[in-house]
This record gives structure tokens, C-alpha cells and sequence, in this order.
């Protein structure tokens, strides 16, 4: 069997109608900055354990670090309504060791093959979860004894 090319006039399509192809790569590079996704992650869940926290209670009001009772100091304001700077850095870090203990035990369930690596994230991240909440939890407990 001889095929003979047609050209494209014979067969109905015009030479004008077809577009011309495009290398890869051969457009027109954008110069604008993209974020890393884990990085943008990460940002946001600081920032919102900044907001969780009381950071800009602390930026607004600027509680003091310290209160002065008789002859001592004491870190904890006796209202739960205010705190001081240390309060509040306890209160980031607990937070924080709740959320760890969250993505922990979330990540035991994405590890399919490997049965104790799984265990050991979910148990570091149980571990995390508790050890935030029971720090939420005791400075509520000590806020409520310095009242009464």
C-alpha cells in the first residue's frame, strides 16, 4: 500500500486555521514569590495560638509580668478575666502541646506499613494532648485558689 500525503488545502483544512505549538517553558516567567505550603502552615496555626493565648491582650493592655503581693511575687493574675505575660506564655505552650498531640495522633492513623511507628505517634501524641490539657487545666485550678 503507497500513501501519499495530502496537503492541507485538499483536505478541507486551511493552513491559516491551525496554531502554531508552544514550547514548555517557553512562556513568559511570573516573578512573584510563592510560599511554601508547610511554611504557610505552620504560620498560621502560631498565629492562631498567639490569638488563643491573649497575644494581643498583651500588646493592647500590657499586663505586668509580676503582681506584688506583701513581700513576694506571684505570675498569676488572681481574676479570670486578666493575666500577666507569663500566664500567657504558659498558656501558648500548653495550647501548642495539645495541638502536637493532636497532629500526632492524627498522623498514627496516615502510617499504614509500619505498625510501631504508628504506635509511638499515637502514643507521644496522646501523651501531648494530655500533658496540654492538664496544663490548661492546673493554671484554672490555680487562678480559682488564689481567690478563695
Amino acid at each position: 500500500m503507497n500513501l501519499v500525503p495530502i496537503p492541507l488545502e485538499e483536505s478541507g483544512i486551511s493552513s491559516k486555521s491551525k496554531r502554531p505549538r508552544k514550547k514548555r517553558g517557553s512562556g513568559k516567567k511570573s516573578k512573584t514569590w510563592k510560599i511554601p505550603s508547610n511554611v504557610l502552615t505552620i504560620g498560621v496555626v502560631l498565629f492562631c495560638l498567639f490569638i488563643v493565648s491573649g497575644g494581643f491582650y498583651n500588646i493592647l493592655e500590657k499586663p505586668p509580668a509580676v503582681l506584688p503581693v506583701g513581700n513576694t511575687f506571684i505570675t498569676l493574675h488572681p481574676y479570670f478575666t486578666d493575666q500577666t505575660v507569663y500566664e500567657s506564655v504558659f498558656v501558648f505552650l500548653t495550647n501548642g502541646a495539645a495541638f502536637i498531640g493532636l497532629w500526632l495522633s492524627y498522623k498514627a492513623t496516615q502510617v499504614v506499613y509500619d505498625k510501631d511507628k504508628a504506635n509511638r505517634y499515637l502514643v507521644f501524641g496522646i501523651g501531648f494532648a494530655l500533658l496540654g490539657v492538664s496544663g490548661l487545666y492546673l493554671i484554672i485550678n490555680m487562678k480559682r485558689a488564689i481567690l478563695g
